[in-house]
């Protein structure tokens, strides 16, 4: 790539299925080389997001947040808003992101999806988070609602101690922070909704052994684990548990969490602490 490169060109003068997230990371690595290839390390201490982040986003697996692109492409010397708008051409979702706030974003993106077809996804993702929920967690989420003043149908509002899937904080959430664990057998994570300024954390197992085990995470304010604020859930029989939410905090907020998950119900720490 060169340094006249202009990203937002990608599929602008055709068809747009021709970018993509894998082409969009391999432009933003050559972008990296074109500056001296900065290692991860120096790119996290000068941008303030984590080393995973980085390196998910130059992967290509999956599109990075705005955020994201926002501290790499300012750190690289790229065009921030040729980038941004080229990211929201790959990703409808970033509307949101962008009517949240606009000294960030710099354009909004194309409707690909039916209101029909968001509505059935909604519907899918809201059974699918169900049926890994475990009843200890249901019965603590109803104690949340009913001391809310709103039945289990409420939408509720941002604040400590919430779920997020009981508000509209989902709807705009980001990854901040991913970290594979155990031999890459435990994904650790904390997410962040822009719109409702409010983290929560998420720990999920993929070694088919949850039946019998448990899972828990603590997202802690980083110069407390003991804080008050500080949300820890717990729950068995499950592949994924989150916890509620800290709110009123922004993206660079120093926040940490912990995992822990057992094996043949012995408890194993998944440490070292996962930082924004």
């Amino acid at each position: 790539m060169t340094a006249g490169f202009d990203p937002s060109a990608v599929g602008r003068a055709g068809d747009q299925s021709a970018d993509s997230a894998e082409l969009f990371a391999a432009e933003l690595r050559a972008l990296r080389m074109s500056v001296g290839d900065p290692t991860l390390a120096a790119l996290s201490a000068s941008t303030g997001v984590s080393k995973s982040v980085i390196s998910e986003a130059f992967s290509g697996r999956r599109l990075p947040t705005e955020r994201t692109v926002v501290k790499l492409v300012e750190a690289l010397g790229g065009d921030r808003e040729a980038w941004v708008a080229r990211r929201h051409s790959l990703d409808p979702r970033s509307a949101a992101a962008a009517a949240a706030d606009p000294e960030v974003s710099v354009a909004k993106a194309p409707r690909r999806l039916s209101i029909a077809q968001t509505l059935v996804i909604a519907v899918g993702a809201a059974v699918v988070s169900a049926a890994l929920t475990s009843t200890i967690w249901l019965a603590q989420i109803g104690g949340m609602e009913e001391r809310a003043g709103g039945g289990r149908s409420a939408v509720l509002d941002a604040a400590d101690g919430v779920d997020p899937r009981r508000t509209v904080c989902t709807d705009d959430a980001e990854i901040l922070a991913s970290e594979l664990r155990a031999d890459d057998e435990v994904q650790v994570q904390i997410l962040y909704s822009p719109s409702c300024m409010s983290a929560w954390g998420r720990v999920t197992r993929y070694d088919g052994k949850s039946a019998g085990n448990s899972l828990s995470f603590k997202l802690y304010p980083a110069a407390d684990l003991e804080s008050a604020r500080a949300q820890e859930q717990t729950a068995y029989d499950v592949q994924s548990v989150s916890t509620a939410m800290i709110a009123e905090v922004d993206a660079d907020a120093n926040l940490c969490g912990i995992a822990r998950f057992t094996v043949d119900r012995e408890a194993v720490e998944l440490a070292p602490p996962i930082c924004l």
